[in-house]
């Protein structure tokens, strides 16, 4: 499902921030307790966050399903003018595998699914371990995530620097992997499905090049695009810093 209208107008874009952990992700920061990362993005003059906890499997440190009604509670004591979505960094860690039931994914506010966290041990991984054999695999858990309608928006997609059995530089190669018809493809199967895109803050400016070609042509298709700072401490919530660095790459 969309949450705002498909825009191509960064400041507009960055009138949002969909992709936020609280203290029960694991690796974010003591300070994130919703009522900090609300008033925050209230200083920040925010209207939408989206709270976005991992939702992994044996090793996560935190279970999604029990804290979700937690997170709930802790807003309702909460006046603000903030819209704030309680959601998951949910993970899709294989061809047609997901770390949530469907019936549960239903009572977020926002699936934020991840394709790519190779890096963790439940990780489905693709025969073919070179950059091309990734990014085929990322290509079929999306496809396969679409048909499933579960998904609300793919965090930091194409990204290889969650894969351990490459190296810095090949990591760097992953998606560059993807022809421009794949990459078309998918996201216009994406948008089709109802699922927007995600301008992931540090993933886009640091894969410049494809980020530049992953704009281009999800505008020609005509996709969704959500931002996300991956927020994991209180000054990550601002999305503002990044406008500047965004309009370099896509100009």
């Amino acid at each position: 499902m969309f949450i705002i209208e498909a825009t191509y107008d960064i400041d507009e874009l960055l009138r949002y921030n969909f992709h936020i952990h609280t203290t029960f992700s694991g690796c974010a920061k003591p300070d994130m307790i919703l009522k900090d990362i609300v008033a925050e993005a209230e200083r920040c003059g925010l209207e939408i966050i989206a709270l976005t906890d991992h939702s992994n499997l044996g090793d996560n440190l935190r279970v999604v399903s029990e804290n979700t009604p937690l997170l709930r509670e802790q807003l309702a004591a909460v006046e603000t003018d903030v819209k704030v979505l309680i959601g998951s960094e949910i993970s899709a860690y294989g061809v047609g595998k997901y770390s949530e039931t469907k019936e549960f994914c239903e009572t977020l506010d926002y699936r934020l699914y991840s394709q790519n966290h190779y890096h963790l041990s439940f990780w489905e991984q693709p025969e073919d371990k070179s950059p091309r054999g990734y990014a085929v695999h990322m290509l079929a858990v999306l496809e396969e995530l679409f048909k499933s309608g579960r998904a609300d928006c793919v965090a930091h997609p194409f990204s290889g620097g969650y894969i351990r059995t490459l190296s810095e530089e090949e990591k760097l190669k992953v998606p560059d992997c993807i022809t421009d018809n794949e990459l078309g493809d998918i996201l216009e199967k994406g948008e089709r499905a109802g699922c927007a895109w995600e301008i992931n803050a540090g993933e886009f400016c640091f894969l410049s090049k494809f980020s530049k070609r992953y704009w281009d042509i999800g505008r020609e298709v005509g996709v969704h695009f959500n931002f996300g700072t991956d927020g994991h401490t209180l000054k990550n919530v601002d999305t503002r810093g990044f406008a500047g660095i965004i309009k370099d790459i896509i100009k």
